[in-house]
């Protein structure tokens, strides 16, 4: 999500560390709401805790955010207006949280949350040690709040990202054009056809959430160790260990590059609200880095061009410096996720609107990275990417690029992909002319370099051109003979009073052995890694296992339908599935 507090630079470091988040003159508005955000977190009521906390975290906190989003960017042509909004406010939000939340200025308390950034890491942890103990602390939250927090962070930044489209007429053409392009390609391949039968005509007619329940059960029954076929061969025994710890360390990275919000939807120990306060606190807690290591925050909305967020900061455990992308937590972010045509990229083929977005985010962050290499320290420093979702997917082109054009010079280039979609087909689009099918080396040294995760039946590492298709035909067999059915006799399926009968069991199967047919601008693209680690729960024991998997053989699945298919992608869903497997590593080690 995009934090709503105007960042400013770190002098500490030898570059603009910090982009502007909205817009490039700072809003007496935004300050407000922001400052009011920081004391409503150092507020901590005497009663009625148990009301007032949850109001806090779903409805005051939220609604502040909202308006900082929301408001300044409709008032940027009216200075007068928002300055003199922010003179009304400032009493009354203070007054608000001063009554509710018992918050009182202390002479130790820091002025704006902005302001932490010029401070030392020493004075920030003094400052800690001595307003620690009066700071209400911030619990990790239970399943249903992280689900919850994770809903309002997308909701704030989808609002933030229609008000910028509305208020940018060359952002709205973009939007515009992207779709107009994708629809477009649907019309002329069919496959706008395909999904009309598979998808559309059935939800018209009210029979395509019974189609789906009944694929599920088909699927249940036929496809439930999807994860063990896609296993390496002559894996039995391989040491994956290396993988997980690496997957759990960077992880909380990804999740990091999401903003505030998602950080607070996965914290797992309990600390003090003030080291929640800002951005720049959230992310260096949650990575288990220094202040002054975090380098470069960008979280700007207010170009023509979406560029994902993300940051950049040196990580001395590893030696290396990380890019951090954030994941789809806008329509932006979405708009680029359906853009799945095929096009060059690096003498290959790759995801359209991921391929772009990869060039998008080194034209923004590649000077700035590159100029940390120069540093004394961090010469000998390797360059690691990471994301979760559409960070993912980006991350791991991002990561061919760099081998490919040598973005870092020659020094080790890694990726660790979190729940990436299929973004790269590793053969030539014959971009030289020379006539050779051949991948060029430094294709599959990158892929040899990038690991990527899945948390069990999330669908986004499934979801392709290619595998929508073979969804939308499976769909369209379940519905050739769900249309005949009585509408009673769907409903008891549903519910399962009556099992699925044989007929659409064999209607599955026939259309599950018939593959679609190619279209031009369609590849069958995989997730470019040298291993997927497929980490499943055991329904009995509920430990978690995981197996390193081939990328075709996984790309070769078909999207399987499930109630926890989405909640399966969140980034602190897969937090905890890696903390389960590391603390079983470390178990059967001690």
């Amino acid at each position: 999500m995009t934090d709503p507090e105007p960042n400013p630079p770190n002098p500490s470091n030898s570059f603009r560390s910090i982009e502007s988040n909205h817009t490039k003159s700072p809003s007496p508005l935004r300050e407000t709401l922001t400052q009011a955000r920081s004391n409503l977190w150092r507020g901590n009521p005497f009663l009625f805790s148990f009301l007032f906390d949850p109001l806090r975290d779903f409805l005051f906190d939220p609604l502040l955010a909202l308006w900082s989003v929301l408001l300044p960017p409709l008032l940027v042509d009216s200075p007068n207006v928002d300055m003199l909004l922010s003179k009304l406010l400032r009493p009354l939000l203070f007054l608000l949280i001063r009554i509710v939340y018992c918050y009182t200025p202390k002479d130790k308390d820091v002025t704006s949350p902005s302001s932490l950034l010029s401070q030392s890491n020493e004075a920030v942890r003094q400052m800690r040690n001595n307003n620690g103990t009066s700071m209400p602390k911030y619990s990790p939250p239970s399943d249903l709040r992280s689900a919850a927090l994770g809903g309002i962070s997308f909701m704030i930044s989808a609002v933030g990202d229609v008000i910028g489209v509305l208020t940018n007429p060359k952002k709205m053409k973009k939007w515009a054009d992207a779709l107009q392009q994708m629809k477009a390609y649907l019309n002329a391949t069919g496959i706008g056809d395909e999904l009309e039968e598979g998808i559309m005509k059935p939800l018209l007619r009210g029979r395509l959430f019974d189609n789906l329940k009944m694929l599920n059960d088909v699927q249940e029954q036929t496809d439930v160790d999807r994860h063990i076929k896609a296993k390496f061969d002559g894996t039995k025994g391989t040491d994956i260990s290396g993988e997980i710890k690496d997957g759990h360390r960077f992880m909380r990275w990804a999740t990091a590059a999401y903003g505030t919000e998602m950080i607070k939807s996965a914290v797992d120990v309990d600390v003090s609200a003030d080291q929640l306060q800002t951005l720049q606190q959230a992310i260096a807690l949650h990575c288990g880095i220094e202040m002054e290591d975090l380098r470069y925050v960008y979280s700007k909305d207010d170009g023509d061009k979406h560029v994902l967020h993300h940051f950049v900061a040196v990580d001395h455990k590893s030696k290396s410096v990380v890019l951090a992308l954030r994941g789809t937590l806008s329509l932006s972010g979405a708009i680029i996720d359906v853009q799945g045509m095929a096009k060059n990229f690096c003498f290959c083929l790759a995801h359209q609107g991921m391929a772009e977005m990869a060039d998008d985010v080194w034209d923004v962050a590649g000077e700035q990275i590159n100029a940390l290499f120069q540093e004394e320290k961090l010469k000998d420093y390797g360059f690691i990417i990471t994301g979760h979702s559409l960070g993912a997917g980006v991350s791991c082109l991002l990561n061919i690029k760099c081998h490919v054009d040598q973005l870092v010079g020659k020094r080790r280039v890694q990726c660790f992909g979190f729940a990436p979609p299929p973004t790269f087909y590793p053969c030539r689009a014959d971009a030289t002319g020379d006539g050779n099918p051949d991948p060029p080396a430094l294709v599959f040294e990158a892929i040899n370099n990038c690991i990527a995760y899945i948390h069990d039946n999330d669908a986004v590492p499934f979801l392709s051109i290619s595998s929508v298709r073979r969804l939308a035909a499976l769909l369209d067999a379940v519905d050739n003979v769900s249309e005949h059915m009585w509408f009673y006799d769907r409903w008891k399926m549903f519910h399962e009073f009556k099992p699925v009968p044989q007929e659409i069991f064999d209607s599955v199967a026939k259309a599950t052995a018939c593959e679609n047919k190619e279209v031009d601008g369609e590849c069958r693209m995989i997730i470019p890694a040298k291993s997927v680690i497929w980490m499943k729960q055991n329904v009995l024991s509920k430990e978690f296992e995981a197996y390193a998997c081939d990328a075709s053989a996984v790309a070769n699945n078909t999207v399987f339908m499930s109630q926890d298919m989405f909640s399966d992608h969140l980034p602190e869903i897969y937090e905890d599935a890696l903390d389960a497997l590391l603390g079983q590593l470390e178990s059967a080690s001690g």
